[in-house]
């Protein structure tokens, strides 16, 4: 049986190569293979737990906000857990799901433009669609201005973008002004402009399949819908096909009632099951059989050891772990929290793709650009409901305690899951469950696929040197290597102590 081996993958985040299995132009087997060193969680050992976002928030340049919110929400949860934290105040969760809905629009937009649009342009499938070519199209240049306008509006609320600092446990770090929200909700109704009115989005279906472009209906909206009908062109409904099984830790919280805008809970065996926090805590598990990890490095993420390398396993071909729930792969991202909401706006899923529940590479760009605009109109809602008199930042937060915590989120990738354990004021363990891990990780004991790992194969491989559709299906679980896996060292024996800057570490003072 022919093999391709294709490495690395391009067009994503990080470094990622895949070896399939061949017969008669289509796959029968694969296999994900992350190609670095996941180690971020050992170096917050030993540190306090405020130390853990910074830290985390440094693991990737693209999903920088994600881990620095869960860090900060797992750091807050053992507080709370140890009984001396009493929560971040309704200030803190309005901005954070802000701030979060600010960043899934700018990350949808940089995976359906620039990592993803490609793969539908005049200049890369001959598709009509110049408007997407990557570095020349209107539409590929015009998502970059905006991409850059959303970042500003999230260095307002951070300081920096990327890697801001003022989000923290207990709050926020600064106290925005009135002044500075409005500037804020300024940038994020520009980009809303550009993308145009949801209601339009029939409209500019019938525009986009008939040549006519209105500017007037929202070019982004014009430009998103002219990617979903070349894949449907394309026949993207058909391949990428997973097992409908999804996952979502649920992302927006209500700061009153607790609620979840995107609620938190599995899709399985055709049904949903809305779950609380510690169901969907106690159904996770890592397996390390196809890793090079150890064995004690997987198992419960809430007591496993942080990843310890183990490279003599003969059978292990990736850096990445195998999580399960309840012992079955689930994929994550926007189609499971969309599919876990039970929506599916204007029925496209349902009409495009082979139903709204389906796992297949058209529903994954399909969810992606509906949540776009979902979120997209809450955003200016909870910016309006901030009160910029009252506190940001809680006023008894405290490092000083005696832990455990779990903090659950949802990047625009999909699930997230930080785990922290505190003793008298110090971290002694950190585990980090990544999207992509979910995703793009490696078998289990089971001899169970991945998601990726499932749903490449009956993929058709028309051309070796260019194989086009599999490269489709990878990207559409948009990939980010660099938060699986983060470290990476040169060949041979060595030994290093990682020690980050922090205020107070010299006698001095502050070393930064």
């Amino acid at each position: 049986m022919p093999e391709i081996t294709i490495d690395p993958t391009t067009r994503i985040e990080g470094h990622h190569g895949t070896t399939l299995q061949v017969e008669d132009g289509v796959v029968q087997e694969a296999k994900s293979e992350m190609k670095m060193f996941r180690g971020a969680e050992i170096i917050t050992l030993g540190r306090p737990p405020t130390d853990a976002a910074q830290i985390t928030g440094m693991v990737c340049g693209v999903c920088f906000l994600c881990h620095r919110l869960c860090s900060s929400k797992a750091a807050e949860d053992a507080a709370m857990n140890a009984g001396v934290f009493d929560g971040p105040p309704r200030n803190a969760v309005l901005l954070r799901d802000a701030a979060e809905g600010i960043f899934y629009l700018w990350n949808h937009a940089v995976h359906l433009f620039a990592l993803v649009g490609p793969d539908y342009s005049d200049a890369v499938a001959g598709t009509g669609f110049d408007r997407l070519d990557p570095l020349e199209g209107d539409g590929y240049m015009g998502a970059i201005e905006n991409q850059r306008k959303l970042m500003k509006a999230l260095a307002e609320f951070g300081g920096r973008a990327p890697h801001p600092v003022g989000y923290v446990p207990g709050g926020l770090a600064v106290q925005p002004d009135a002044s500075t929200i409005a500037s804020v909700k300024s940038r994020v109704m520009e980009v809303s402009n550009w993308l145009g009115p949801t209601e339009a989005v029939p409209e500019v279906i019938e525009n986009v399949q008939n040549g006519e472009f209105d500017p007037e209906l929202g070019e982004g909206l014009h430009d998103i819908v002219s990617i979903l009908v070349a894949a449907a062109e394309a026949g993207a409904a058909d391949i990428g096909e997973g097992p409908n099984r999804y996952y979502s830790n649920g992302i927006f919280e209500d700061p009153d009632t607790g609620d979840l805008f995107l609620p938190r809970g599995v899709y399985r065996d055709g049904s949903v099951e809305l779950m609380s926090k510690d169901e969907i805590v106690e159904g996770i598990t890592e397996d390390t059989e196809y890793s090079w990890y150890t064995d004690d490095s997987g198992g419960d993420p809430r007591t496993a050891k942080p990843p310890e390398p183990d490279l003599d396993k003969e059978e292990a071909y990736s850096w990445g772990k195998a999580p399960r729930f309840d012992g079955e792969s689930m994929e994550v991202g926007p189609i499971a929290r969309l599919v876990i909401k039970e929506a599916d706006p204007f029925d496209l899923r349902e009409a495009l793709g082979g139903g709204a529940a389906e796992s297949n590479t058209l529903n994954r760009l399909i969810a992606r650009a509906q949540e776009a605009l979902l979120v997209r109109d809450q955003v200016v809602e909870w910016l309006d409901a901030i009160d910029p008199a009252e506190p940001f930042m809680a006023d008894d937060w405290t490092d000083d305690f005696t832990g455990r915590g779990v903090g659950l989120f949802e990047p625009s990738r999909g699930a997230l899951s930080h785990y922290m354990d505190v003793e008298n004021g110090q971290i002694e363990q950190y585990q980090i469950i990544t999207p992509t891990l979910w995703n793009l990780g490696p078998r289990d004991g089971e001899g169970q696929p991945s998601i990726l790992e499932e749903a490449l194969v009956g993929d058709e491989v028309d051309n070796v040197d260019n194989p086009l559709n599999v490269m489709r299906t990878i990207r559409s679980m948009d990939p980010c290597l660099a938060c699986a896996v983060h470290v990476q060292g040169p060949d041979g024996e060595f030994e290093a102590e990682v020690e980050p800057v922090r205020p107070g570490m010299s006698e001095g003072g502050c070393d930064v």
